[in-house]
């Protein structure tokens, strides 16, 4: 928040790095750019030697200063009521449509401030009711007034928070929106009341299930195999009515009214998909092993073989130097209930541990079968990047409670201090403050010569000193330790780890592909899956439509062994569905165990789902037969008129006169010339 000093309006640097300026040194090179000049960013007070550097509002760019709130300046009046709703953000994450798809990444913001929004102007409305009663005022108009501030707030929240609500901007439909998410529906807002009809709106599709089903019967034809492209010649021939579809089954004369003309495009991709094919492909085929070889899931086998209320994070150094010369850093979480410490990691350097950390925070929760704290308590100079993704309220936590360069604001300061002067003080290598108030905590030799210490061992030494302080007993609670209360006391209210909304910012990124169901993710084979176990029934048949063939992001976590802990599969920024992990039990029969069979059912149950699917679309296939009209007669018939052909007489057999025996007559022939017998 801005310090006023008189007159002037101070800010620091927390409040624009990273937000206006990409780093310190960013900073103060615009600084010294303007220090001579009458113009441009100049400071208040200069930092170093326990003062904070100071910059004044008034001489920043006009887009800082509209973001950053002047305590000079009146607030929009919905500004006191405003804030993102973690209920509205986890809804809109896990929303899925009838057909099992979820809302896009830009639609889930679009509803999430339009909630957040309704949900300020109701808590105004209500408050201003009062006001006007007190006052004697009639309650008429309330809503004019309302929709006036709802619509000039759009110029706040463009200023501060670089978004902006669409709620109607007549008063008529803004009630009817208004009265529709006060609705309550199962005793919360009805916020699903606030998603556009126009998704996933079938009515409005050229392509609907008849037309889909007409187009996969003329395309199973195991005689003739036609094409996709002699597949929509035909379809185009039974719209236009100069061909008739016959149905093999009943017989019924298919009548073109209420199919629409489709591209060659559109019936190609129809039948090209997963769901059609399923059926089409085997329909047009006898060959079973290739069959089972492009649609039926497998099993995969391993060869015979013997055989997891508010939490306050911050970073910390150790008071020991490595043999380089360098402290090792380290990011702790502490649960403020229990005092225990629940997260550690560390590095050689601050870049890239404060990811690391949040997801070894998940890591470590999900493997105790635990729900992630309800409330965040962190400094802003590390989260303060992470303000619009994994911290934005919903998505980790539902609360965020975010300290600028306030250490006394944190609980852990305090565990952290017991640390260093009860667990570290002592051992070999630590290093005392210089300007420590206490004078048994100020160094009593040369700091240069105190020696260092193998980077292993400081690590280690502080994970053990992790371990003892977690054993130690609870402060408050009588025979039971820190680690003991955190586990057995939880909040009941706790909400489940969102994975859908978190893995897209802490998880690792792969491109791949499902195949006959099968994804292939670190080096290992992956099922679609459901509620954190193998897919069936309806919803993998759901899912198999959307992702089978298709290519697919997954976001993913591993565990401490690097191993796939969670993963759910996206297509164009929409979550599809969960990833789990392929069972593979044994081959031999001889060395299964009761785990194996349960694998081997598992499979079975999965590989069944898609068969039994493609037998009831192969079932639903009817045959039909293609009769064409006669052709139009062509305009110029020059070589085939009739006229141009040979006309053949047609003959008669006639009767011959009878003549008498005229062998007499060649009986006395005899001839002139002499037989070869005559002549020798």
């Amino acid at each position: 928040m801005p310090i006023m000093l008189g007159n002037i309006v101070a800010v620091s640097k927390e409040e624009l790095v990273p937000h206006f300026f990409k780093s310190e040194n960013t900073l103060y090179s615009t600084i010294q750019r303007y220090k001579e000049l009458p113009y441009g960013i100049k400071r208040v007070m200069i930092g170093g030697n326990g003062r904070q550097l100071l910059i004044d509002l008034d001489t920043l760019p006009g887009h800082i200063k509209d973001a950053i709130h002047d305590p000079r300046k009146s607030d929009h009046v919905l500004e006191r009521y405003y804030s993102v709703d973690p209920d509205a953000v986890r809804f809109y994450a896990i929303h899925k449509f009838d057909d099992g798809t979820y809302l896009s990444m830009e639609h889930q913001e679009r509803y999430i401030i339009n909630a957040s929004v309704l949900k300020a102007a109701i808590a105004l409305r209500n408050d201003r009711l009062v006001e006007w009663r007190n006052k004697g005022r009639s309650k008429s108009g309330i809503m004019q007034s309302l929709v006036a501030d709802v619509l000039s707030f759009n110029e706040s929240l463009r200023k501060k928070f670089r978004i902006e609500h669409d709620l109607p901007k007549s008063v008529g439909r803004f009630k009817e929106s208004l009265n529709t998410f006060e609705t309550l529906v199962n005793g919360s807002f009805n916020y699903e009341g606030l998603i556009s009809k126009k998704h996933r709106n079938i009515n409005s599709r050229k392509v609907d299930e008849n037309t889909v089903r007409l187009l996969n019967d003329m395309f199973a034809d195991k005689v003739r195999k036609p094409t996709a492209k002699e597949i929509h010649e035909q379809y185009d021939g039974f719209v236009s009515g100069y061909v008739q579809v016959v149905n093999n089954k009943t017989g019924e004369l298919y009548s073109p009214k209420g199919y629409k003309q489709l591209s060659i495009s559109t019936v190609t991709a129809y039948l090209a998909r997963w769901e059609n094919r399923i059926a089409t492909h085997q329909k047009r085929s006898d060959d079973r092993q290739l069959n089972m070889g492009k649609f039926k899931p497998y099993y995969s086998f391993e060869m015979p073989k013997f055989s997891g209320s508010m939490i306050s994070i911050d970073d910390r150094q150790p008071p020991f130097k490595s043999l380089s010369g360098k402290r090792v850093w380290f990011y702790l979480a502490v649960d403020v209930a229990s005092r225990a410490i629940t997260c550690a990691v560390y590095g050689e350097t601050k870049e890239g541990i404060i990811l690391e950390f949040y997801r070894q925070m998940v890591r470590n929760y999900y493997s105790w079968g635990l729900c992630l704290p309800a409330e965040l308590e962190c400094e802003m100079s590390l989260n303060s990047s992470y303000t619009d993704t994994i911290l934005k309220e919903g998505v980790m936590f539902d609360y965020i409670k975010m300290e600028a360069n306030n250490a006394r604001g944190k609980y852990i300061e305090r565990v952290n201090e017991e640390l260093r002067y009860r667990k570290e003080k002592g051992r070999d290598g630590w290093l005392a403050r210089p300007k420590a108030l206490s004078e048994t905590n100020q160094p009593g030799v040369d700091i240069e010569k105190v020696p260092r210490i193998p980077f292993d061992t400081i690590v280690n030494d502080c994970l053990a000193d992790i371990d003892s302080w977690n054993n130690e007993p609870h402060p408050t609670e009588e025979g039971i330790s820190k680690w003991e209360y955190f586990l057995e006391r939880q909040h009941p209210s706790l909400s489940p780890i969102n994975f859908e909304a978190i893995l897209p910012y802490i998880g690792n990124r792969t491109e791949t592909s499902c195949k006959l169901g099968n994804i292939q993710l670190n080096n290992g084979l992956c099922l679609i899956g459901d509620h954190g176990i193998v897919a069936k029934g309806e919803r993998l048949i759901q899912v198999m439509k959307q992702i089978e063939g298709q290519e697919i992001e997954v976001y993913w976590l591993d565990d401490d062994q690097g191993e796939v802990m969670k993963a759910y599969a996206y297509i164009d920024g929409k979550c599809v569905c969960e990833i789990v992990r392929k069972p593979r039990p044994i081959r031999a029969r001889l060395e299964r165990s009761a785990a194996d069979e349960l694998a081997e059912g598992l499979l079975a149950a999965y590989t069944n789902t898609v068969d039994a699917f493609g037998k009831r679309q192969r079932e639903q296939l009817d045959g039909v037969v293609i009769i064409k009209e006669d052709p139009a007669p062509l305009k110029h018939q020059i070589f085939s008129k009739p006229s141009t052909r040979i006309k053949h007489t047609e003959r008669q057999p006639i009767e011959l006169p009878q003549y008498e025996d005229v062998d007499e007559d060649y009986s006395s022939y005899s001839s002139l010339r002499q037989s070869i017998k005559d002549r020798f």
